[in-house]
């Protein structure tokens, strides 16, 4: 698990301190550790806590992002070959464009590809291709107005690897 041996002691020792964990001797070389109904009660607030830390990320990353697609919805000027449809592409395609998946359904955006050099497989039954596929305006030949970077984190990352591949910065949108 990558932690000391003497780091596991000292947790240990401070969890059978705190009464949270019962060692007991099993023979005169092995030792058992039990949880203790504290140590239960205990393992079920941090457990509590987890979850409702996680449900509380998850709605903030949800309105960040319905805000973030709004305000791309309402400065979008281009009128393009598409009749004024707001297309656009996810650059991304982990647990962010996710949520913004379903954030998109409440808005006037439509979603045409979504690019990832790392996840492989379909994104909400949509292909999910390579960065080198992109082009200033296309994917694979399709028009789109609006590559939507779906990372909250790695922008120094993603911003070298569409400046690699050329991509313009006036085209992208960042959440």
């Amino acid at each position: 698990m990558g932690v000391a041996l003497g780091l596991t002691n000292l947790v240990l020792r401070r969890l059978v301190r705190k009464g949270y964990v019962k060692m007991t001797r099993v023979n005169s070389r092995r030792v058992a550790y039990l949880l203790t109904p504290e140590g239960l009660a205990e393992k079920g607030r941090i457990a509590r806590a987890y979850i409702e830390n996680t449900l509380r990320l998850y709605t903030d990353t949800r309105e960040h992002i319905h805000r973030s697609l709004d305000r791309l919805s309402a400065e979008w000027e281009e009128a393009g070959p598409n009749g004024g449809e707001k297309r656009i592409v996810f650059f991304g395609a982990g647990e962010v464009a996710e949520i913004g998946y379903v954030g998109l359904q409440g808005t006037d955006l439509r979603l045409v590809g979504v690019v990832d050099d790392v996840v492989k497989g379909p994104f909400f039954g949509m292909p999910v291709v390579r960065s080198d596929r992109l082009a200033d305006g296309h994917l694979d030949g399709e028009p789109f107005g609006r590559l939507v970077v779906m990372s909250i984190r790695n922008a120094d990352a993603i911003r070298q690897r569409l400046s690699a591949i050329g991509y313009p910065q006036e085209r992208t949108f960042w959440l």
